[in-house]
């Protein structure tokens, strides 16, 4: 009997113990059903009204996670932080999904122009930026924050929007399409490299390292990973099965994602290269289709994460400072995006419409922005008007593109007989060059090359003159005023230190000049 008691006593205890953890599992998993049925469902309610209303899912993403965090009283602490680790999951399938849409057969059938036109407007529109924020009496880290915000535009709404409407041939619309994946690749490094301005003090010291680390950590990736990687999912795909190739496929995403966050850089660098070394096995199409489903699941989790954030009354507050950042981000886009089209030889009508068609503010202004505002950099005026002007940005690109070609003809027939003739003397002494080129493939890659050439000229000299604007101040703060003719004296220094570093950038871009047009 004494035995048996003892024996009872402990199957007690042992059924309150697997009664207490089948309560906690019971609650996890309902606060899980609960999370996912407010969060999914509101999402897709949304979506639907304003897919009716002819605007991106996105926006409707969005506006969930508003309407959840502000007046259905849904969210918890258990919803962020099942938010916060299901958003996480969406970027890295995002990165990997960018990576295998960058097929490198794909890049090559556009050649060099679709890099060209990334490698021009990208430093444009972060110096834009900047220079906004400077002007606006923002601090050098929140500028730059600003300009890497602008810089890139939605795949995702361009995309939509281009599939809408036609006033775009296909292979103009697949180029600026892999524009925006090169722009995402552009801004994945932007952000990596900006990594350490989110200390209180970045020293240079720690920028080249950091910029070391990404050219070293990528080259060694892609380079050991292009040997084995898709050589081992070739056979899984041939030997095994299609669905062990998709877990080992993420699985290695995510391991990669894990690797680039131990060496100090953005978990989101990582999953891109694999992504690129996955793009290069036969089964690469195939592991697309599987992965698109899951990431615009977590994809969407994540804008419902950037909506949870947002107070409705904080974009009335900063209307003014949102339709700045949307003015600078569509002048400054088209504007570079035009320019890297008209340097690329293409017409003037097709440059103007392709660049009104990226006039759409990117999923990684989000992205860059929460970053910031994670760090402490920026505060929540910035953050909501970044989220403003994108939503702006998004609801207007339809209007912008659709009118587009009527807005060049209104431009072309307004514009001053002596302006016209001036810009088809320039496109004709453009087209001219590339004619000459067509002849030898030596002279077609010499003349590119020049272009390229002039173009890092122009960024060079307006770097220095930006340089020497902000390092003036700090000079004359350390002067003795009580010195006679101390302030002419540096004067006379600078302008002397500003015509010697200018002059051989200028003299390049001459030289470069007059070889283009002989």
């Amino acid at each position: 009997i004494h035995m048996s008691a003892k024996v009872f006593s402990v199957v007690n205890v042992w059924i309150a113990r697997f009664d207490g953890i089948r309560t906690r599992v019971n609650m996890e998993e309902a606060v899980l059903l609960v999370n996912l049925t407010y969060l999914l469902l509101i999402a897709g309610v949304c979506s639907i009204i304003f897919s009716k209303l002819k605007m991106p899912a996105i926006i409707g993403y969005l506006a969930a996670g508003i309407i959840l965090a502000n007046y259905w009283g849904g969210a918890s602490e258990s919803t962020e932080i099942l938010v916060s680790i299901l958003s996480d999951m969406g970027l890295v399938l995002l990165m990997f999904f960018i990576g295998l849409e960058l097929n490198l057969q794909k890049l090559k059938k556009s050649g060099m122009f679709v890099v060209m036109v990334a490698v021009i407007q990208l430093p444009l529109m972060l110096i834009a930026g900047y220079t906004v924020g400077i002007l606006m009496g923002w601090d050098m880290v929140q500028s730059v924050f600003l300009g890497a915000v602008i810089s890139g535009s939605s795949t995702a709404v361009i995309t939509a929007v281009l599939k809408e409407q036609e006033y775009i041939d296909k292979d103009a619309a697949e180029t600026i399409i892999l524009i925006t994946v090169m722009e995402d690749i552009g801004q994945v490094l932007i952000l990596t490299m900006a990594a350490p301005l989110l200390v209180d003090t970045p020293a240079v010291g720690s920028i080249i390292g950091m910029v070391v680390a990404i050219v070293v950590f990528i080259a060694a990736s892609i380079g050991i990973g292009l040997i084995f990687i898709p050589k081992i999912l070739d056979w899984i795909g041939k030997k095994i099965s299609s669905e062990v190739l998709l877990i080992v496929s993420i699985g290695l995403c995510f391991a990669m994602a894990l690797l680039s966050t131990k060496i100090g850089l953005s978990m989101a660098i990582g999953a891109f290269i694999m992504g690129v070394i996955v793009s290069q096995c036969k089964f690469s199409h195939d592991i697309m289709a599987k992965t698109e489903p899951m990431k615009e699941l977590f994809m969407a989790i994540f804008f419902i994460s950037i909506g949870l954030e947002i107070v409705p009354s904080e974009l009335l507050d900063n209307i003014p400072l949102i339709l700045i950042i949307f003015g600078v981000f569509v002048i400054a886009k088209i504007l570079t995006v035009l320019l890297g089209y008209l340097l690329g030889n293409k017409t003037l009508r097709i440059s103007f419409m392709s660049a009104v068609s990226l006039a759409a503010m990117g999923e990684f202004s989000f992205i860059i922005a929460k970053t910031a505002l994670d760090a402490g950099v920026v505060g929540q005026n910035f953050y909501s008007a970044v989220i403003g002007a994108a939503l702006v940005s998004m609801v207007v690109l339809p209007l912008l593109s659709k009118n587009s070609s009527k807005t060049y003809d209104k431009v072309a027939a307004k514009t001053p007989e002596s302006v016209h003739n001036a810009v088809m003397k320039m496109s004709s002494a453009r087209s001219d060059a590339y004619d000459r080129a067509e002849s030898s493939k030596r002279s077609a890659m010499l003349v590119r090359s020049k272009l390229i050439m002039v173009y890092i000229d122009l960024i060079v000299i307006a770097v220095i003159e930006i340089a020497f604007y902000f390092i003036s101040p700090y000079i004359y703060e350390n002067l003795d005023p009580m010195l006679p003719g101390t302030i002419h004296i540096a004067n006379s220094i600078l302008m002397v230190i500003n015509f010697l570093v200018l002059l051989p950038p200028i003299i390049n871009l001459v030289h470069n000049l007059k070889l283009i047009d002989g």
